[in-house]
């Protein structure tokens, strides 16, 4: 048997009141919090305490009041662990009544061996449908949790430059600062799998957080706030079709930490499909048009000050035509992989830094120097590493991000140097390096 039956009569049942008071002198009331559950009845969470020696489904189906119940089903990994997940339309307030059948499934179908520590039902607060900001003195960091919690909005309070309020592009769900990754296309081992399709070609398997190219968003599962920080964990659309939940999860956790964002991820595939190593995104990074000169180092003398390199004349990265003049391979032995978009009048910008990344893919797509966040026109940065998604195998990886000036950037980068060592995307071969004695990029 691959599949183990919950008994329903040991659920647990947890009410929880969220009162919302109006705040008394001094204290700042809950952003992004709409109302409270409770007394109202129905539950919006789940939270099942177990141990699997195999990765498993959990299909549930709710009492929505129709005879035929709501289904759903999360994707659970080995070992002793505990999984929180929320309901279906849980971010416009939806709230079931029961479960009416609970059923954990192997994907292999072998017995996953499941043992049921506990299973909860609660009512937790519904947070804002569209952005739940974290802020400190320096920074407003913007998470859009009904596109998957990718960063759709950074505010620097110390900007110079008036007019600009959101450094990041937000125009659609393929843009903000996201996690995105490439596996299978259609092999003789993957025979459930086709291809979808974007920009007139086929497109391979590509979870994307915020969500697919038709513009349907991602399915948050959980999110926990913090102080100074959150962390969410997302169901993936597949960017090349329309309407396609993929099999995996990604999981983020922001922190404000004084002048540096940091953020970490975590991305798991349930498919059970062969994928190939591809070149991932890590992440996927866009910012506002306004800022039109990209800058990196390309030399072998990593933290010392050396001369940085730039471009201001960078193309769309996705035409073919384009697209080997927007890669730039980091020397063999460099260990400075950070890079920025300013703009060059006023010397300021946004950094990223990816400790332990082999190339850098930029460019700029309908450059117009707009400062409109959600205008089609936009930059774009992804550092590149040669990584293979495996089914059931975290891919986990960390980075920060900065605001100020060119040498406000990369001095904080430098500071804080050591902070990841991002193991599980480091490929050994560094097959997108570059020699260290090879010609420098041309500087425009």
């Amino acid at each position: 048997m691959n599949k183990a039956q919950i008994d329903l009569s040991k659920i647990d049942v947890k009410q929880i009141e969220f009162k919302q008071n109006d705040p008394g002198p001094g204290e700042v009331k809950p952003d992004g919090l709409n109302g409270h559950c409770g007394s109202c009845g129905g539950f919006n969470r789940i939270e099942v305490e177990y141990r699997l020696e195999k990765p498993a489904a959990l299909e549930l189906v709710y009492d929505d009041g129709t005879e035929e119940g709501k289904r759903d089903c999360f994707f659970l990994e080995a070992g002793g662990r505990t999984f929180g997940g929320l309901v279906p339309g849980y971010t416009e307030g939806a709230k079931f009544a029961g479960v009416r059948s609970a059923l954990v499934r192997g994907f292999d179908g072998e017995d996953p061996g499941f043992i049921l520590g506990s299973f909860m039902l609660e009512t937790v607060p519904v947070l804002s449908t569209d952005t739940y900001y974290i802020e400190n003195g320096r920074y407003k960091v913007g998470i859009r949790l009904i596109w998957g919690g990718g960063v759709n909005y950074i505010q620097d309070k110390r900007c110079p430059v008036p007019g600009i309020e959101n450094l990041i592009n937000q125009c659609d769900t393929g843009r903000l600062i996201q996690q995105s990754y490439y596996g299978t296309g259609e092999t003789p081992e993957n025979p459930d799998f086709y291809y979808g399709t974007f920009m007139n070609q086929k497109w391979v398997y590509n979870p994307v957080q915020g969500g697919d190219r038709g513009g349907l968003h991602s399915r948050l599962i959980d999110v926990r706030p913090g102080e100074n920080s959150v962390w969410i964990k997302s169901q993936p659309k597949d960017w090349g079709k329309v309407g396609f939940d993929t099999k995996s999860y990604m999981e983020n956790v922001y922190t404000l930490d004084g002048d540096l964002i940091r953020v970490d991820n975590r991305f798991v595939d349930f498919s059970g499909w062969k994928h190939p190593c591809r070149g991932q995104e890590l992440p996927a990074f866009y910012t506002i048009s306004y800022l039109d000169k990209f800058v990196w180092y390309d030399g072998t003398d990593s933290w010392t000050d050396a001369p940085l390199s730039s471009r201001s004349d960078l193309n769309f990265w996705g035409l073919p035509e384009y697209s080997a003049s927007c890669r730039f391979r980091i020397r063999k032995s460099s260990t400075e992989t950070w890079c920025a978009w300013v703009r060059e009048s006023d010397d300021y910008g946004i950094g990223l830094f990816v400790p332990n990344v082999d190339q850098l893919y930029a460019g700029r797509h309908a450059y117009n120097g707009t400062k409109d966040p959600l205008d089609g026109a936009t930059n774009y940065v992804a550092p590149l590493n040669r990584v293979q998604i495996v089914s059931f195998k975290p891919i986990e990886y960390s980075y920060l991000i900065t605001t100020g000036s060119v040498d406000e950037i990369r001095g904080r980068f430098k500071e804080n140097r050591d902070f990841a060592a991002n193991e599980s995307i480091t490929d050994e071969a560094r097959e997108y390096r570059t020699e260290d004695d090879a010609p420098p990029y041309g500087c425009k």
